[in-house]
């Protein structure tokens, strides 16, 4: 009954939030996000105002123990990315204070850019680096919030729109992990250890204005972590329709209410960005 109850409000939620006749709307630029009220926080499972709710659930699986963030925001500009110290930079700092200095409501870490060499770096609608060498999974978030996916992306191969859209973000870290609300099963990447259980992280979008972040635990807390296929399959089971692996490993992080929710009991490692969710309630308003 509990979780029938949670989930009609949940419901509630989504329509109050994402029909908004005129949704609150931050600038596409580097500023904060409003800062969270600390009244809508609901200890560390929930956040909300009037323009986005956060819902937070963990659960296990592969025998791994893992964490969900449910996003419905009500407007495009809420979804946004932040660096340690300005896309331009290629300093790093820790994530929680990246997060609290952008005023996120929740927040993951990003795709770690200043440690990639081959990446497409367009955050904020602002094009940072195009270096693309050789086969890269990009993610491009267009100017309504909707993701778009690119196989083995070229130098080059991309304008800063997509379908006639203006990219607000686009992450190049990868892979792609679901695609048309299905799993990919075969993988050819590198660097991210596939077949070993790791930590790992990535954002998913289930519908308009509507994600999830989602991250698994490494080796504690009697976890395994995850192989990426497992991953992939953990994304398509919480009703990803598109979903994008970010960093993981010791970057790996889930932000919520000035809190670390994945291995709290362990310092953060040093990370260059993140990708994060942002009320838009204006100063005075209720």
């Amino acid at each position: 009954m509990k979780k029938a109850a949670a989930l009609v409000l949940f419901i509630n939620l989504l329509v109050s939030v994402g029909c908004a006749a005129e949704p609150a709307v931050l600038p596409l630029d580097f500023s904060p996000g409003s800062l969270p009220r600390e009244s809508g926080f609901t200890k560390d499972t929930a956040y909300e105002d009037s323009t986005i709710s956060v819902r937070i659930e963990e659960g296990r699986a592969f025998d791994c123990q893992y964490w969900v963030a449910d996003v419905v925001i009500g407007h495009a500009t809420q979804l946004r990315t932040a660096a340690a110290n300005g896309f331009q930079s290629m300093s790093n700092a820790d994530g929680m204070r990246i997060a609290k200095n952008a005023g996120a409501v929740v927040a993951v870490n990003g795709d770690f850019y200043s440690h990639t060499g081959s990446k497409y770096v367009l955050r904020q609608g602002e094009l940072i680096a195009d270096t693309l060498v050789g086969k890269r999974d990009i993610l491009l978030i267009d100017e309504d919030g909707d993701f778009h996916t690119v196989h083995d992306a070229k130098k080059n191969s991309i304008d800063g729109t997509v379908n006639g859209k203006r990219i607000a973000n686009a992450l190049s870290f990868g892979p792609i992990l679901v695609e048309d609300g299905k799993a990919i099963e075969e993988f050819h990447v590198t660097g991210i250890a596939p077949t070993e259980g790791r930590q790992r992280v990535c954002i998913a979008q289930l519908g308009p204005l509507h994600y999830k972040l989602i991250c698994c635990a490494g080796h504690f807390r009697g976890s395994k972590g995850m192989t990426i296929t497992q991953f992939a399959q953990l994304a398509a089971q919480e009703g990803a329709v598109t979903a994008y692996n970010l960093d993981g490993g010791d970057s790996a992080m889930l932000y919520f209410h000035g809190k670390k929710l994945n291995d709290r009991s362990q310092t953060s490692r040093k990370i260059s960005d993140i990708v994060y969710f942002a009320s838009a309630v204006q100063k005075g308003a209720q």
